[in-house]
């Protein structure tokens, strides 16, 4: 037995004994015995963390009291698996591996994998980045079960699963049920979850569904079609009955803006059992990439103190607002920093947005993908922005992504995808600038560029090592890029 499966085994029975009280209570104090039991058998960086979590537990923290809310909802089955694989695998386990492989293989190793397994849908919707290819465009089964296992192999027991809609590819319940260690988010539209499906995924209990909503239903059957939203409804039904987690997946886009902004929208999900909501600003990227959904600065603006609001109200387990929360997380996080996207093409996008690529995961391993010219370079420049509010290279700083799309040659992946940086360029530039002033005054005028710093050299190894030569130094960084 090797020095990671001897790790594993020792923290899974030592933890053991909390998970079937939680399961069986869901109370803060379970969790904060859970969390100081880890903090022990844990290394830096991830040992502060799990006494901070212990301590939030203790104080009864409203995030660690919507977690237990939400573990006594949930299936039994799937709070084991939050346990095992999200938090004792990938955080504990899998913190320490990745770590050590860092300097073995002289590579930032991601926390997690984003895979596309399939680019074929049964919904049409307005302004989709996947583009309509049918099933011309999938992964084989072989195919992402080897991604998987090569991330294991590193460290990484956490995968965010899109596409196209995941649930169209056949063998989606099959990676589920075989990849038993590892936990999965799946961004799906939810109208294919049936009784049986519902039932089968609170037996497995490792993965969770982000459902795709644009508000109420006018605005989210406008964009998705009709009826879309009462089938939703139905699926919010049949995971509430058998215990799944879910939660939401916003698009903001220009039309949809007033609704994100009414408490009336927030209370509803929170209502329905939403758990958590990721929100995501429309992108001009993908099949024929236009502006016309794109929210204005001022809505971008206004926005972030909506979702800010609710990120620190208690309600969900959190809420992140894409690219809005970039303060929180150091900027950018593709290429490899935290993670990279692989498309249904097999090819390796630095993030679902930024559809350019250089290499295929049929061609090389999922490690020199990480250690490629092309991915190093983007990590090596991690921020693009000493204002973290202005994170992404697409819309915050659009001539950081046509330099490495021309530098390296980078393939488009979707027919039309190149007009993002020839003939969309001018508007992302006008539009980057707008934006510009909003953000100095978020990171200057209140206050964030006190409280926040850009660091850079984070996810870079060989910056990382030169800048950060003193132990101690490195583990601060470590932290804050935790």
């Amino acid at each position: 037995m090797g020095p990671v499966k001897s790790l594993k085994t020792m923290m899974m029975h030592q933890a053991g004994k909390f998970v079937a009280k939680i399961v069986k209570n869901a109370d803060e104090d379970s969790l904060a015995n859970l969390f100081r039991t880890l903090s022990v058998l844990s290394k830096e960086p991830v040992k502060s963390a799990f006494k901070k979590f212990a301590n939030m537990a203790e104080e009864r923290h409203p995030m660690i009291v919507s977690w237990a809310r939400i573990f006594r909802m949930a299936s039994p089955k799937t709070v084991e698996k939050i346990i095992n694989n999200l938090i004792i695998n990938e955080y504990a386990i899998g913190e320490k591996v990745r770590q050590e492989l860092m300097h073995e293989y002289e590579v930032v190793i991601p926390k997690l994998v984003v895979i596309s397994p399939t680019y074929a849908c049964n919904l049409n919707c307005v302004g989709c980045y996947a583009g309509l290819y049918g099933r011309k465009y999938q992964l084989t089964k072989d195919e992402m079960a080897s991604i998987i296992k090569q991330a294991n192999d590193l460290g990484i027991y956490f995968f965010v699963i899109t596409g196209g809609e995941p649930f169209v590819w056949p063998h989606m319940m099959e990676i589920f049920e075989e990849f038993n260690d590892s936990f999965f988010l799946v961004y799906t539209n939810g109208t294919l979850i049936n009784e049986e499906k519902a039932k089968k995924l609170a037996e497995l209990g490792n993965a969770t569904l982000a459902i795709s909503v644009e508000g109420f239903e006018n605005e989210t059957d406008w964009r998705r079609g009709r009826g879309v939203w009462e089938k939703i409804q139905n699926t919010w039904k049949l995971l509430r009955k058998h215990g799944v987690i879910f939660g939401a997946s916003v698009t903001a886009t220009r039309m949809n803006h007033d609704v994100l902004m009414k408490d009336e929208f927030w209370d509803f999900l929170y209502d329905q059992g939403v758990n958590y909501v990721w929100v995501y600003q429309f992108m001009p990227v993908g099949m024929n990439p236009s502006m016309d959904l794109v929210p204005t600065p001022q809505q971008r603006y206004e926005r972030f103190f909506k979702t800010e609001e609710m990120r620190l109200g208690g309600k969900f387990a959190f809420v992140a607002d894409f690219w809005n929360h970039g303060f929180l997380t150091n900027g950018c996080l593709a290429a490899g920093a935290k993670y990279l996207h692989i498309n249904a093409k097999g090819y390796a996008e630095p993030c679902v947005f930024q559809q350019f690529a250089v290499d295929n995961i049929r061609d090389k391993t999922l490690l020199e993908i990480l250690k490629s010219p092309f991915f190093t370079a983007y990590k090596r420049m991690v921020p693009y922005s000493n204002n973290l509010f202005r994170p992404c290279p697409i819309i915050d700083n659009p001539k950081v992504f046509r330099a490495m799309v021309k530098k390296f040659n980078a393939i488009p992946q979707h027919p039309g995808s190149e007009r993002t940086i020839t003939e969309l360029a001018p508007e992302l530039d006008k539009l980057a600038k707008e934006w510009k002033e909003y953000a100095d005054k978020l990171w200057y005028e209140l206050g964030y560029s006190e409280k926040y710093f850009a660091k850079r050299g984070v996810y870079d190894y060989q910056v990382r090592i030169k800048r950060y030569a003193n132990d101690e130094d490195k583990l601060a960084i470590d932290k804050k890029a935790q």
